[in-house]
């Protein structure tokens, strides 16, 4: 079956799978209003810093009475937890479907890598809700801290069945993990969410930023997938 445009933007962004389902026919009205809200509170997301966003706008954006958003959330607050905890949800869902089945870990390190870099380019105001507002709203460190780990978890998994005599512990490749995984969120932002000039002047393209940071990942894990000498990857 022929994927169109518009399925391959829904697969990777988490607004517009909202507001999909917020037209969906086959829900019924309580559950498309709500999905319509979650939308467009991303959607505002977009343009506004999480400081700015207001019920009044979120509802305006939605298109319905401020009271009827309080039948489905209690607070602006409760409708942002919501709305990250399904998107951590959905980031999960996407990324154990890039290394599932592939047919080596450097394979997964590749496939992982691109479509992390494609969620966060297609849901910047999320993951700058994620990553940015630990101290107006600090549900969000607790909910981006249960992703990191069952991430690294599963990085940490899969790098150990590769371990043999001499390679590196768990523990170390669990320090290692959390480590790269911080520099790719901190280089994503930069490019993403800050626009910074010289970060952004010499990202190149999607295929550069991710041809990038697969090499810094599979030189760092290189004793363990056993690659040996400059990896191909940066040629």
């Amino acid at each position: 079956m022929t994927t169109t445009a518009t399925e391959v933007r829904e697969e990777i962004s988490y607004r517009l799978r909202l507001l999909g389902r917020s037209k969906d026919d086959t829900l019924r009205k309580g559950p498309r209003t709500a999905e319509r809200i979650r939308w467009a509170a991303c959607e505002l997301l977009e343009t506004l810093s999480l400081d700015a966003l207001t019920v009044q706008d979120i509802c305006r954006e939605a298109g319905i009475a401020q009271g009827t958003l309080y039948q489905y959330f209690s607070s602006r607050n409760d409708l942002l937890a919501s709305v990250l905890n399904d998107f951590v949800a959905f980031l999960r869902q996407r990324m154990h479907g890039a290394v599932a089945d592939n047919e080596s870990p450097g394979d997964s390190v590749d496939r992982s890598t691109r479509i992390y870099c494609e969620l966060f380019c297609a849901n910047r105001g999320l993951m700058k809700c994620l990553l940015n507002h630990f101290d107006t709203f600090p549900e969000a460190r607790s909910i981006l801290s249960a992703f990191n780990k069952e991430w690294i978890d599963l990085v940490v998994r899969g790098m150990g069945r590769l371990r043999d005599v001499g390679t590196p512990s768990t523990q170390e490749i669990r320090r290692r993990a959390y480590a790269l995984g911080g520099m790719v969120d901190q280089y994503l932002a930069a490019i993403f969410l800050y626009e910074d000039r010289d970060a952004m002047s010499t990202a190149g393209s999607m295929d550069d930023i991710v041809k990038t940071l697969t090499f810094i990942w599979r030189q760092a894990f290189a004793d363990v997938l056993g690659i040996t000498g400059m990896d191909e990857t940066a040629r």
